[in-house]
């Protein structure tokens, strides 16, 4: 083994403990009390993983640049999806219909006497 390949699994092996830091810091925030922040913070640390397998083990740091244009249109477009379904999910209104169940107990020997 040549000192490229040595200092290469070097770098995979920084990168997997980065990977597995961030792991254990998405579970241990799970146990802190943010409220809504959790998801904020724990969407960062996803983030952050994507971007660490992307960049190291998908190899975009030396890829093309058609590559990294097409890895970028990707990225773009799935958020252009989560921005659409998010306005879509806050613009809804919750209405009752008539098939549903009431929600308030029932006097079942009231209706048959």
């Amino acid at each position: 083994m040549n000192s490229n390949e040595g200092h290469r699994y070097k770098d995979d092996v920084k990168i997997w403990v980065a990977l597995v830091a961030l792991l254990l810091l998405t579970f241990g925030s799970s146990y802190l009390k943010l409220g809504a922040w959790n998801s904020v913070l724990n969407l960062f640390i996803a983030v952050a993983k994507a971007l660490l397998v992307a960049i190291y083990f998908m190899n975009l740091r030396r890829a093309s640049p058609i590559l990294r244009i097409a890895s970028v249109t990707a990225l773009l477009m799935l958020a252009v999806l989560f921005g659409l379904s998010g306005t879509d999910y806050s613009t809804r209104t919750v209405r009752g219909t008539s098939w549903q169940a009431p929600t308030g107990p029932q006097d079942a020997g009231a209706a048959g006497s």
